[in-house]
């Protein structure tokens, strides 16, 4: 090339930098890999679906009668992730199995409880500053909370009633809705460390 030609070029470049993408409107290769779901997929929680839908399958601890004592009761949690056309990876919808498990249940198993959930908030799970996605039943009386190092489900809780993802702490005043099933950090195989949320 010569120099001639060399400005024209530039310009050109230049002219075509604006319209880029910003790195978080990108969307990625698969919206399994978005940020969201990194820590989730390194221990084999996700799967990539046909049509770029994502499944989240987890096994929550219930500790909603126990206060965040470990017992042998769980809910089984599979999350399939439905995404807005467009950049990044916004969630559109959430279809959402739930199934209790454990301790010598007696008698026949309850069959799976099937819904759809909406997110509340932000919701580009290719965002890398989301901190924390709000799913909530049509009827506002389940929830699905989503962080990058750790998911709560809820059941059996009020519209308006404020979800806690941390124990609670005793402190006068508290609020006591609502608690939900988390998953224990032995779940997750990548760390070392149970540092953060």
């Amino acid at each position: 090339m010569s120099l001639k030609h060399a400005p024209a070029l530039f310009a050109l470049l230049l002219s075509l930098s604006g319209t880029a993408p910003r790195a978080a409107e990108a969307k990625p290769a698969s919206c399994a890999q978005a940020p969201l779901f990194q820590r989730y997929a390194r221990s084999g929680m996700v799967e990539t679906l046909p049509g770029n839908k994502v499944r989240l399958t987890a096994v929550a601890d219930v500790h909603s009668e126990d206060c965040g004592t470990p017992d042998c009761y769980f809910t089984k949690v599979r999350a399939v992730f439905h995404f807005a056309e467009g950049p990044g990876c916004r969630v559109r919808q959430v279809d959402v199995s739930t199934e209790d498990g454990g301790c010598n249940h007696v008698g026949p198993q309850a069959p799976p409880k099937r819904e759809t959930f909406f997110p509340k908030g932000p919701a580009d799970a290719a965002d890398p500053a989301l901190g924390q996605l709000t799913l909530r039943s049509r009827k506002a009386d389940r929830a699905l909370v989503v962080l990058p190092r750790n998911l709560f489900y809820f059941a059996d809780v009020k519209a308006d009633a404020p979800l806690h993802t941390t124990l609670p702490t005793g402190e006068e005043g508290e609020d006591p809705c609502c608690w939900g099933a988390s998953i224990a950090e032995p779940h997750f195989r990548d760390e070392g460390s149970a540092a953060g949320p």
